[in-house]
Formats: structure tokens, sequence, C-alpha cells
């Protein structure tokens, strides 16, 4: 582009990639409209009317209200309602490009570098706004236009949020001064306790509390749907007759969805939600009536006017305690290093706040206006559904976050921690063992068994090997004995699994074997094994042979190495006396020549 300069490592490509990610977002919504005003069969404008409700779409995807000036009543009618399914579609482009801001361009030589993190940033959103005001302009004639406040502070407001997160993922995650006011107010020591690690332990915590409610408000949406099915498919037919209108509106709900699973996380938290101008739908609100709505698939998954039945209060109570669960669950680190009770209690709190300040954001963009009077208000309060997320989820996950620093403390502080034993044969959390087996979790075992005293303890024999055959020399030395592999652990059934997730140690499927009675043996008497007879009866036969050919050699003493077993097994002398003996024992049959001995 003439207007940007040419140089190696310069912001040029950061803003063509602005306006790359612009136009490629314009380019997905035009196609997709563009795809429902060929197959519908009843058209109200041409092809550039269709462009100009793209453009208005994607406006709107950025949160910049609209206007139609069109309508039965006379006055404008504002529509602020942004679905957040289409949202992602720009959001995701920002990002991804902005990912890239930072490279070089693919002229430049191998070791040019790219442009610097404020430069791209700048560059990029410069590219950004250019494209979104030939949006604005184009789309400024049509029966729907964008308001002008609204355009002008939300548009510039997401775009710049996603460069500036995609250009700091592109410059490695770098950490950023605390400001001067911080430094002020927070002591250093409290300052440094907060390092990358112990961020990202928060933001975990708080974004898998997030994902928790938001996976219950889908579900909740889903039961809701399948409760009110004829009402959903009643609004569906009346509204589009035709296929294509029917292809439309389910497009439509669709991108809607999101918004629907806010409403419901808004709804089982207790704040509810607005479905008009008056209204409130909340588990205890009372209120008789409702204004009347326009039939839509997603509005017959409201529930019934008046206070909440046991069923639906249950549905509400389980949302809030999974959220808190979640975050007790992942408030403690599964691995080393291992944190102490007050990193545990903070990393809740802050993960709580963080879960209060996302829904906050959620709730805020899933709510809007559709129209005006009744259709002015439609979405759940912003600050009361963070404020309830936060309230909730500390108040759970704080207590269970330390509950379960403690139970895989016990378990990890103990010395026979695996098998569920600790120091002396006493049992793991033996006041939970009736309830640990009753629910499937294997928290206490019993005392070890006795030692019993039977005698002296054998010596003990190495297998026995197989002879060799006759050849040139003795074969080769064994290596020492290998450990035994510990056995594979059993199939575990689905109830160990889900039980395991909360932090216990689940055993297999099949109950572990008893460990064998330990055997003491006395020093009195010392029982011989059948090895060590015929080991000393070839002995006996081979030293008249040897003394006659002058190579007798008085045995060695016998050494002992672990577990008790003779040393001299291998040795050169031990295996001719092996080979003697088997001589003698073959009746002659046996060729009579001398092994070579090992060098």
């Amino acid at each position: 582009m003439l207007w940007a300069p040419a140089l190696p490592g310069s912001a040029s490509t950061a803003f063509i990639g602005g306006v790359l990610a612009a136009g490629l977002g314009l380019g997905t919504f035009a196609m997709v409209v563009l795809a429902m005003w060929i197959t519908s069969p009843y058209p109200d404008s041409g092809p550039a009317g269709a462009l100009r409700v793209a453009a208005d779409l994607w406006l709107l995807a950025h949160g910049a209200g609209l206007v139609r000036t069109e309508t039965l009543a006379g006055p404008p009618a504002p529509i602020a309602l942004t679905p957040l399914l289409c949202a992602l579609v720009p959001c995701t482009l920002l990002y991804r490009a902005a990912c890239h801001a930072l490279e070089p361009p693919e002229d430049a030589p191998p070791d040019t570098p790219g442009p610097a993190p404020r430069p791209a940033f700048t560059a990029m959103l410069g590219g950004y706004l250019l494209v979104a005001l030939a949006a604005v302009i184009y789309a400024w004639s049509s029966p729907v236009r964008p308001a002008p406040l609204s355009t002008l502070l939300q548009l510039p407001l997401v775009a710049a949020a996603f460069i500036a997160a995609g250009v700091w993922t592109a410059d490695g995650r770098p950490g950023f001064p605390a400001p001067p006011f911080v430094r002020r107010v927070l002591p250093t020591r409290l300052r440094r306790w907060f390092t990358r690690a112990r961020l990202t332990a928060i933001v975990r915590t708080g974004a898998t509390a997030v994902a928790v409610l938001l996976g219950g408000g889908l579900l909740l949406v889903g039961v809701s749907l399948a409760v009110h099915a004829g009402t959903a498919q009643d609004a569906a037919i009346q509204l589009a007759p035709r296929w294509s209108g029917r292809v439309a509106l389910a497009l439509l709900s669709v991108a809607l969805l999101p918004n629907a699973m806010v409403w419901a996380v808004a709804y089982g938290l207790g704040p509810g939600f607005t479905v008009g101008a008056g209204s409130l739908v909340a588990p205890l609100s009372a209120a008789p009536d409702r204004p009347v709505l326009p039939r839509f698939p997603l509005l017959a998954a409201l529930p019934e006017p008046g206070a909440a039945s046991p069923v639906v209060l249950a549905g509400a109570a389980a949302l809030a305690a999974g959220a808190g669960i979640a975050i007790a669950h992942t408030a403690v680190p599964r691995r080393p290093p291992r944190v102490g009770y007050g990193e545990v209690a903070v990393t809740a709190v802050l993960g709580a706040l963080l879960c209060g300040v996302l829904m906050t954001v959620l709730a805020y963009a899933s709510s809007g206006a559709i129209g005006n009077e009744a259709l002015a208000g439609f979405g759940p309060p912003c600050w009361r559904t963070g404020g309830a997320a936060a309230a909730w989820t500390a108040a759970i996950g704080l207590p269970g976050a330390l509950v379960v620093r403690w139970r895989r403390g016990v378990v990890r502080a103990a010395p026979g921690a695996r098998d569920g034993r600790a120091e002396g044969g006493e049992a793991v959390l033996t006041g939970w063992r009736r309830v640990g087996y009753a629910l499937g979790l294997a928290v206490a075992v019993g005392p070890e068994p006795a030692a019993r005293v039977v005698g002296p303890e054998p010596e003990r024999e190495p297998e026995p090997e197989p002879e060799p055959e006759p050849g040139p020399g003795p074969g080769p030395d064994p290596g020492p004995e290998a450990e035994p592999e510990p056995a594979s652990e059993g199939s575990r059934s689905l109830w160990a699994a889900m039980v395991g997730w909360f932090g216990f140690r689940v055993p297999g499927s099949a109950r572990p074997a008893p460990e064998p009675e330990a055997v003491v043996y006395e020093p009195e008497t010392l029982p011989l094994t059948p090895t060590r007879h015929l080991r000393d009866d070839a002995a006996e036969a081979a030293e008249p042979r040897e003394r006659e050919r002058g190579r007798h050699r008085p045995p060695k003493k016998r050494g002992r190495r672990r577990g008790g077993a003779a040393s001299d097994w291998h040795e050169p002398s031990a295996r001719r006396h092996r080979w003697e003996a088997l001589k003698d024992s073959g009746g002659g049959l046996m060729p009579d020549f001398e092994p070579r001995e090992g060098e």
C-alpha cells in the first residue's frame, strides 16, 4: 500500500493484517446473508440491500447498536442485543491476526526483526478501523443503520482488546510493571507474592468456574426446551412456514443460544433476567404476569410465571454448587510443588472474584434492547449477576478448597500413602473407613498382620538354571536379578473415575489381594534345601578325580549376597563340580572331555 512505508521490520504487515481480518469478517457475514437472500422466495430488496444487512450484522457482532428507522409505531426502534455466537467470528479473526503481527515481512531477509509491539498494535488497529469506517458509511443508507454513539465507543474498544491480547501473546506474554497507585497502596512483599505461576493458577481457577457455570446454563436451557418442545415448534411454524425461512430461523436461534446460556446462569444464581420492561424472571420471583412477547423458539424455554418449583430450585442450587466445587478442586494443584493453606485460600477467593468479573462482562454483552417500551430491556443485570457469581463461588469454593488441600496433604504426607497406610501400620483416615468403603473410596485400610515366628530363615538358593550343552566353554554369566514389575492397576469403573475427580484415592475395580503373612526364622535350626544336597554330593564325587589330576582346589568360603543365596554358584569350580556330577550320574554315556574355562 502506498501510505505504508516499505521498510523491513516496519508495521506495514500489521496494518495489512488488520485490513484482512476485517475483510474476512465482513465476507463471512456477507456469504451467509447472500445465501439466505438467494434461497428466499420473496426477497424484499436486491443484492445491495443484502450486503447492507451483512454490514449491519458485522457491526452488531462488535457490540455496536443499530437503529431501525421504519417501524409501525413511528419512532425509530433500537436493536442492541448482540448474538454472542456472531461475536465469535470477528473476535477470533482479530486475535489470530494479532498473533502474527510481530512477524517481519515475507520478502525481508531471514534475520530481519519484526515490528515492536506498540507500533504493531497501533498499525493493526488502524487498518481494522479503516475497514469498519467504510462499513458504517455503506450501511448508513439502509433501513437499519448503525447507532453513531454506540458504534464510536463499542467497536474500537472490542477491536483494541482482542488485538492487544494477540500482540501480547505474540510477544511471549511478558509481565507488566505495577502502576504507581498500586505501588503506593500495596507493600512490596504483597506485590512480590503475585508471581506468574500464582497468577496462572488464579486465572485457571476462575476460567474453570465460568466454564462450569456456562455448561450448567446450557443444561438448563436444553431441559427447558425439551419440556416446552411443543410451544417452540408452534412458534417456529408460525414465524417461518417455508423451509428457507426455517433455516434462517434456526441459524438465528443458534446464534442466540450463548445468550440464553448466560441468562440461565443468571437465573440459577438468583438475580434472574428481564424479558421486557417491568418484568423479572428469577427463582424466587412471584411476578404474576409478563408483557406480551414475540413468538420465538428460544423464548418458549422461559419458566412459568410465579415462584419456581422445587425441581427448578434444586437445579439452580446444583448450578451454584458445581461452580463452587470447581473452584475448590482447581485451586489445589494435583502435583508438586505443594502449596499451603493460605495460598490455597487466596487462590480460591481471587478465582471466585475473577469468575464474578467474567460473568459481569458476559451478562453485559448478552443483554440489550430489541425495540421500544416492552421490548426495551432484555437480559440479566450485569452487576448483580457478577456479584452473585463471586459470592456463591467464594462461599462454597473457599471451604471446599481447604478440605481438598487437607485431604491431599494427609494422603501425601503418610509414608505409605500409595498403599493407604501410615507409619507403624496405622490406617490413614481411620474415622472415614466405613463411609469411604460405602462410597467406594479407599480412604482407610486395616492394620498390617503380625509376624509369625516359625524357625530360622533358610539360606535361599537361586533358581536352578538348565545344564549347559557340552561345548568349548561355559555359558555366559547371567546378569543381576531384575526387579519384578509392579502389577498393573485394574480397570476402574465409571463411579470410581467420577469419585477420583474429587481428590480421593480410588482403587481398581478388583479388590487387592491380602498381603502374605510375614515369617521370622530363628537361627537354631537351619533346614537344608535339596539344591544344597545336590551341590555337596557333586563336590564330593568330583574331589578324588581332581586330586588325581593335580588341580584340586580347596572350596572357597561361601559368601552371602542379597537374599541369603551363595555367591559361588556361577564360579568356574562350581561349574566343574556340577559337570563331573552329571557325568557320573550318566553311567558312562557322557563323552569324556574337559570343559574350557571362561576367560
